[in-house]
């Protein structure tokens, strides 16, 4: 699959190595970072715009507060699959800039008039670059997804399944109102005292 990345930080630059190396064909949007990031990689470089019509899946891969200025760089995403990874934090982390009654994959789908939006929060960048994300339990996290469009989930779930990740159907995009401050919760623990990776996982019996 042709897979578009925006952001070429150490969550962009996970996605890619591990993506890349399950087969899929990788572009990143030209940032600071890409270049750099690309030769790790293996991926090629374009400008947003040319990553967006390149890619059959569009990663938003950038902090909250950078998305209005991503999106406005790729242009009309118009049918388009968008993977948005965007939690909305606050720039140092402490908090959620909004919550509850809206979310940034509801802000994402609002500054793209006709884009599938798909949320869809991965493992942390550091767990994805370690290799095998099985934890201690031997589980792998679940990641959980909303959308509005069958289809476009089932695209994505695709693409996390090869993550190594363990995809959960979360029900439509409204949902990442309650996805959003659980991932909150887990960036919180994991920067508390001693760094540390963290991830949740949905079990049922």
């Amino acid at each position: 699959m042709k897979v578009g990345i925006i952001g070429a930080g150490s969550l962009g630059t996970a996605l890619a190595a591990r993506l890349g190396a399950a087969g899929h064909e990788i572009m990143l949007g030209e940032a600071a970072a890409a270049n750099e990031a690309a030769g790790r990689t293996g991926s090629r470089v374009g400008s947003n715009s040319e990553t967006a019509a390149y890619a059959e899946v569009l990663v938003l891969a950038v902090p909250y507060a950078a998305v209005d200025a991503a999106l406005a760089e790729t242009g009309p995403l118009t049918g388009k699959v968008v993977w948005s990874c965007v939690n909305a934090l606050k720039r140092d982390m402490s908090d959620l800039a909004i919550g509850f009654d809206t979310s940034a994959a509801e802000r994402v789908a609002g500054q793209a008039p006709g884009a599938l939006v798909v949320e869809a929060i991965p493992p942390f960048a550091g767990a994805l670059a370690a290799g095998d994300l099985a934890y201690d339990c031997g589980l792998a996290p679940s990641v959980f997804l909303c959308s509005d469009d069958a289809v476009a989930k089932s695209t994505v779930e695709r693409l996390v399944s090869d993550l190594g990740a363990h995809p959960v159907d979360a029900g439509p995009l409204a949902s990442a109102r309650l996805v959003e401050p659980a991932m909150m919760l887990l960036v919180r623990l994991s920067y508390a005292g001693v760094p540390r990776d963290l991830g949740l996982r949905l079990v049922e019996r």
